[in-house]
């Protein structure tokens, strides 16, 4: 009986040895006052640090992570008493920066972009930029339009810019940035009228047009904005929506911040006395040169004295100041409280946090800050990240897991032995990004047509291609356009007279705004730069009135597409 017995005991041993897939999803919630005014709702801004939270080798298609970030939601829909999505719908600006597993091309030191997330009525119509749409047509292959036949998102969002290509993948930063600093947000600019219908319907349409504007070291200012149409189009079946869309509705103020990031890779053990220990996948968070973590920074909230500087600028007075005001007046800054990490371990088992990390009072009282305690947290591979503790464990009959040092992980678990990313490959995709192109109709070889792709080559651009190369390794073509035959525009349902008005209130911005004014409060931290390859002057006779179109987007280094050159 004893060789049996020593047998039985032996696959019992090896069978509690086996390492198994686990997930970490550390969630994040940033807390602030309640405090702003409710006259406060005509725009939003705030500060996120763009910094590295995986190792390069370990981003895949499997991860996504939004950095500090909120949900700019209409007030009119949003105060509603009984609100509920079935009854109302989704409808949300709800983009940032962050890691987005639809995305083609990356940098290796910097692999985060920005892209606007602007969800019109439903996650049927996502605006990711001006030439963006809903994600999941970058995989449409078979489809003879790669979506730009639906107006469906790709064309909710309407360049504004002429300093600055808003590529079709997104918009990155200067290789090699690490918690600095971008600033963005929303305001609604009247650079439309109100009209009693939409889309030849009695379903009305307001002339919010709510702009992204960024502050960073290169570059400041408007970029792009979206259209009421793509707003309002979903009031057309739907009478109950009709002016309450962020076409007609201003912002719900006092907006939650929070961090959401899909999952980190895990393993995990049994011991025979039924502890569960884990192993998680470096992650990090940013850190100062004192020691302290702040993620966020500066959120702040606007009154109407913008738009107000807009409507007489539009109406023939004097040209509006490009900066939005004053702390405290035009502009108010809201106040840190007590946030929280909601750190999970296969979704539901809670990790406390208390042992490693905590939060502390700042000189910037916006900031989210925080200190490290211990040992257990240790610097990551640059002095300004620092690595969560990577060894947890579930003790038996305990609801909440806890950080261990290594040395308390049991050595026949082999946990100190898992090498990641190589270990977890099969219960993860690290592959990176698909680095395929990304086309429009203004490619020569697509050849697909109907009257929403016909657009983008009549009247088409004026002036390209040109070239411009992205430090994710992928080369840009773009054209310019002159600012309403640009095809968000053409796809907006404006009438000849309507295009026309926008255009002239465009010029006027143009003409009177730089990318160098000072539009925002800076934040005490650095600021960022972007991709110096996005910043670009417009040619001669275009400086006012004319927008660049980025129209295609591949692999650096590869032949393009004959591109038609145009100088009209």
């Amino acid at each position: 009986m004893k060789p049996r017995y020593l047998i039985f005991s032996m696959l019992v041993m090896s069978a509690s040895a086996q390492l198994e897939k686990a997930t970490f999803k550390p969630y994040m919630h940033f807390g602030y006052e309640a405090d702003s005014p409710q006259s406060h709702n005509r725009g939003a801004f705030h500060y996120v640090n763009v910094h590295n939270t995986v190792y390069p080798d370990s981003v895949g298609s499997f991860y996504q992570s939004g950095l500090f970030h909120t949900w700019y939601r209409p007030v009119e829909i949003y105060g509603k008493d009984d609100y509920s999505r079935d009854k109302y719908g989704y409808h949300c600006m709800e983009g940032g920066a962050g890691y987005k597993p639809y995305l083609h091309f990356r940098s290796q030191k910097t692999p985060q972009k920005f892209t606007t997330g602007a969800v019109a009525g439903g996650f049927g119509s996502f605006s990711n930029g001006p030439g963006q749409g809903v994600p999941s047509f970058e995989r449409a292959k078979n489809s003879p339009s790669l979506g730009w036949d639906k107006n469906l998102g790709r064309y909710g969002a309407a360049q504004l810019s002429n300093r600055l290509i808003y590529p079709l993948d997104g918009v990155g930063f200067k290789e090699g940035s690490n918690n600095q600093m971008l600033g963005y947000g929303y305001y609604a600019l009247p650079l439309t009228e109100p009209k009693s219908s939409t889309a030849g319907t009695d379903a009305p349409s307001g002339n919010h047009c709510w702009t992204l504007f960024f502050n960073t070291k290169n570059f400041s200012g408007p970029v792009c904005f979206f259209t009421p149409y793509h707003w309002a189009k979903y009031s057309i079946e739907n009478p109950h929506l009709h002016g309450q869309c962020l076409d007609s509705s201003f912002l719900k103020v006092n907006s939650v911040y929070q961090r959401e990031t899909n999952v980190i890779p895990a393993k995990q053990w049994t011991a025979a006395n039924g502890d569960v220990y884990y192993r998680i996948s470096p992650y990090t968070l940013p850190v100062d040169k004192d020691g302290i973590t702040r993620l966020g920074s500066m959120p702040m909230t606007f009154d109407s004295t913008k738009w107000d500087q807009l409507e007489a600028w539009f109406s023939g007075g004097q040209p509006a100041p490009a900066g939005f005001g004053a702390i405290g007046k035009e502009i108010h800054l809201r106040k840190n409280k007590t946030a929280f990490f909601n750190f999970r371990m296969n979704k539901t088992i809670r990790v406390d946090t208390k042992d490693f990390i905590t939060q502390v009072k700042d000189s910037d009282p916006s900031a989210s800050a925080y200190r490290w305690n211990g040992t257990l947290a240790t610097q990551a591979y640059r002095p300004d990240l620092v690595k969560l503790p990577e060894y947890y464990c579930l003790k038996n009959g305990s609801k909440t897991i806890v950080a261990i040092p290594e040395r308390d992980v049991p050595r026949e678990s082999r946990l100190t032995k898992v090498d990641f990313p190589a270990d977890a490959r099969e219960d993860f995709e690290f592959d990176g990004f698909t680095n395929d192109p990304i086309t429009t109709p203004l490619n020569p070889e697509y050849t697909y047509s109907d009257k929403v792709v016909d657009v983008w080559k009549t009247p088409g651009p004026v002036a390209g291609p040109f070239v411009t190369r992205l430090s994710d390794g992928s080369q840009v073509v773009y054209y310019w356009y002159k600012f309403n035959e640009q095809p968000a525009i053409l796809n907006s349902h404006m009438d000849d007279a309507e295009r026309e008005l926008i255009q002239k209130r465009v010029e006027l911005i143009h003409r009177h705004w730089s990318k160098d004014d000072q539009y925002f409060p800076d934040p005490a931290q650095e600021l960022i730069a972007l991709d110096d390859g996005l910043i670009v002057t417009p040619p001669k006779g275009l400086e006012a009135g004319y927008v660049p179109i980025c129209v295609h987007q591949q692999l650096a280094g590869e032949k393009l597409p004959d591109f038609k050159t145009v100088r009209r």
